[in-house]
C-alpha cells in the first residue's frame, strides 16, 4: 500500500519519458523558487516627420538549479503524440538526501574556515567556501519549501557558517598595481573598486595588458590580452599564480574599432565575475 503522503507527485508534458521529466522538475523548481525580473522599453523613431512610439515588456524568470533524487513514473495519459506523465517521489528519501548535502557542505565550510589564513591558497579557498554555502542554503530553500521538518539546527548553523564566512572575507585585502599602459590602468581602477581592494593587502595582483592586431580580408583584428599575476606580501619576488583574459574582435572600420570591441568584451568579463573566480 502507497502513502501517498510519503510522495510528492509532479506532473510532466513530452513526446518522451525524457522530455516530461525535464518539463516536470522545471514546474517544480517554478512551484518551491522563482524570481521575475521585469524590464519595461519605450522605443520612440521618427520618419518623415512622423513619430512612432513603441513599448515593450521583458521578463525573466530564475529558478533555482534542483536535482532530484529518487523519482520514477507513477501513470502515463497519451493523446496523439505528447504524453502526460505523472512522477513520484518519495520525499523521505529525497529529503533525507539533501540534508546530508547540507550537512557534508556545513563540514567542508568549517573545516575550511578552522584553518583560514592571509595567502593565495586560502583566497582560492574562501570562493569554495562561498560556492558550498550556496548550495547548501539552495537546499534548505527546498527542504523548506515542501515541508521538510527538522530544519532548525542545519538553518542555524547555515546562518552561523555564512557569518564566520563573510567575517573571513572581510579580512582579506588585495593590493592591484598595474603596468603605465592605459588599458591596465583602466583595469587597474576597475578591480580596486572591489571591497577587498587595499593599498596594504596581504596578497598583490600586478595588471599587465598586451594587444596585436592586423588585417584579414576586408576586417580590422585586434587582440586585447590581459595578465594577472599574483604575489603574497611575504615574497614579492614570486609569482605564485597568474591568469590571462584574452578577447579577439573584428571591424570593417578601423583597428581602433576592433580594439575597442575586444576591450569591451574584457571589461564585461571583469565586471561580471567575483574577483576570486577572476583569479582562480
Amino acid at each position: 500500500m502507497v502513502n501517498a503522503e510519503s510522495y510528492l507527485f509532479i506532473d510532466g508534458y513530452g513526446e518522451t519519458e525524457q522530455q516530461a521529466a525535464i518539463d516536470a522538475k522545471q514546474q517544480l523548481a517554478l512551484r518551491i523558487y522563482s524570481k521575475v525580473d521585469v524590464k519595461e522599453m519605450n522605443t520612440q523613431s521618427k520618419v518623415n516627420n512622423n513619430i512612432s512610439t513603441s513599448y515593450e515588456l521583458q521578463s525573466k524568470i530564475t529558478t533555482l538549479p534542483i536535482e532530484i533524487q529518487y523519482m520514477d513514473i507513477n501513470r502515463t495519459t497519451c493523446e496523439h503524440s505528447t504524453c502526460q506523465y505523472q512522477f513520484k517521489i518519495d520525499k523521505n528519501k529525497w529529503f533525507a538526501f539533501l540534508k546530508r548535502d547540507v550537512a557534508e557542505y556545513h563540514n567542508i565550510v568549517s573545516d575550511y574556515l578552522s584553518v583560514a589564513g592571509q595567502q593565495w591558497r586560502d583566497l582560492k579557498r574562501l570562493e569554495i567556501i562561498k560556492s558550498d554555502l550556496l548550495k547548501s542554503e539552495q537546499s534548505l530553500i527546498i527542504l523548506s519549501s515542501l515541508g521538510a521538518s527538522d530544519l532548525a539546527l542545519l538553518e542555524d548553523k547555515q546562518s552561523r557558517l555564512l557569518r564566520r564566512a563573510t567575517q573571513y572575507e572581510n579580512q582579506f585585502q588585495i593590493s592591484f598595481r598595474s603596468s603605465s599602459d592605459r588599458f591596465s590602468s583602466e583595469v587597474k581602477t576597475l578591480l580596486s573598486a572591489s571591497k577587498v581592494a587595499s593599498s596594504t593587502g596581504n596578497i598583490t595582483v600586478y595588471i599587465k595588458a598586451n594587444m596585436q592586431k592586423g588585417k584579414q580580408g576586408n576586417h580590422f583584428v585586434a587582440k586585447q590580452t590581459v595578465l594577472l599575476q599574483i604575489f603574497e606580501a611575504n615574497n614579492l619576488g614570486v609569482v605564485v599564480a597568474q591568469k590571462q583574459l584574452s578577447e579577439m574582435a573584428r571591424s570593417p572600420n578601423s583597428i581602433d574599432s576592433a580594439l575597442k570591441k575586444a576591450r569591451q568584451k574584457i571589461i564585461k568579463t571583469l565586471k561580471t565575475h567575483s574577483i576570486y573566480s577572476l583569479l582562480d
